[in-house]
């Protein structure tokens, strides 16, 4: 019996575990269901990067800006597309004077888009700007609980900066234009522009760059460029305003010595005519000393109108070079997409006439 017996319990427990198996494969099933519910957006950037080809462009893009992997899949997972000036505003838009709109990433779409910057100087600029929406994409992927946890760190990094700092204003005109894009903003601004910060945030960047520190360079080579025209524009207007107060001095003074000039010209020419006429108003030799101080006082401001005119043909050149540096920068302006009101322009100071 009992040899009998052992093989029917063999063969229960055997029937027993096959179902325990089986109920565990069940739980498996759903629970692997469960997280592709709750993953589908890890999924479906993977997919979709995995898919995606970059072209030369785009993988360039990625390339300077020192994308890890997981950035290249959020990036890739974007489909970004570079677009020309002429169909941009079709995509990305804001019409600001002032404000020049380089990419936009379209939460709908869950798409970036990039201006084509075609001029060579501001090349840099746009591996930036890839970096800068690529954090966008990044950002919306996150849970409410990881943003509020991020926001923290981002107004303590923001905090940090000097008063004077340029993102100051900039956050501001991003709040003025959409006051919930504070934080996403910063997120992508500090991310990519601002060499240090707190090192959670450091440790958080580090898992989409490489080497964030790569990105940040290439923000500060262009806002180099812009700050040396800048500054060189402004060393110009200084100089030429100063000249301007130097030049109307002269220019009052030639006027006023010329007119002393003539009225004491005319009176001795009236003198002389009257004497030539017959009438006794002063002896020869007095009309001979009168003549040699008028004509001295003549001469003196030829010299006079003389340096004048250098001082006015020196300022005309400097309006000139002052032109041509407004137009280089109206040109560096227009290659990343800013259009300047008139007022705005550096174009309006007039030359200066001769002195007549």
């Amino acid at each position: 019996m009992s040899s009998l017996s052992t093989p029917a319990k063999i063969g229960r427990a055997f029937v027993a575990l096959v179902a325990v198996g089986a109920l565990a494969g069940q739980a498996g099933v759903v629970w692997a269901a469960n997280w592709v519910v709750d993953h589908h957006q890890w999924i479906a950037d993977r997919s979709i990067a995995l898919q995606f080809e970059p072209g030369p462009q785009l993988a360039g893009y990625a390339d300077k800006a020192q994308f890890t992997p997981e950035g290249e899949v959020y990036f890739y997972a974007s489909r970004p597309e570079v677009v020309p000036a002429l169909e941009f505003d079709n995509y990305c838009s804001r019409n600001e004077p002032g404000i020049g709109v380089l990419g936009c990433y379209r939460l709908q779409e869950q798409r970036i888009y990039l201006y084509d910057v075609t001029d060579e100087r501001l090349s840099a600029m746009e591996p930036v700007i890839a970096a800068h929406e690529m954090l966008h994409a990044v950002w919306d992927r996150f849970d409410q609980a990881t943003k509020d946890g991020l926001a923290l760190l981002l107004e303590e990094a923001f905090a940090a900066l000097p008063e004077d700092h340029p993102m100051r204003e900039r956050i501001a005109s991003y709040e003025d234009y959409d006051p919930n894009s504070r934080i996403p903003e910063l997120y992508a601004l500090l991310g990519t522009e601002v060499e240090t910060l707190p090192q959670a945030l450091e440790d958080h960047y580090a898992l989409y760059f490489v080497d964030r520190q790569r990105v940040v360079t290439l923000a500060a080579e262009v806002y180099g460029i812009f700050n040396s025209f800048g500054a060189e524009l402004d060393s110009l207007v200084a100089d030429l305003d100063a000249r301007l107060t130097v030049i109307d001095a002269r220019k009052a003074q030639y006027e006023l010595d010329a007119e002393i000039l003539g009225a004491d010209i005319a009176i001795y020419n009236d003198r002389v005519s009257r004497y030539n006429d017959g009438e006794d108003v002063r002896g020869a030799a007095g009309f001979e000393a009168e003549q040699e101080d008028l004509v001295r006082r003549q001469n003196a401001l030829r010299a006079q109108r003389a340096e004048v005119e250098n001082l006015i043909d020196e300022y005309n050149a400097l309006l000139d070079q002052l032109n041509i540096l407004n137009q280089e920068l109206t040109e560096l302006n227009q290659g990343i997409n800013i259009t300047l009101e008139q007022e705005e322009e550096l174009g309006d100071i007039d030359t200066v006439e001769q002195a007549s």
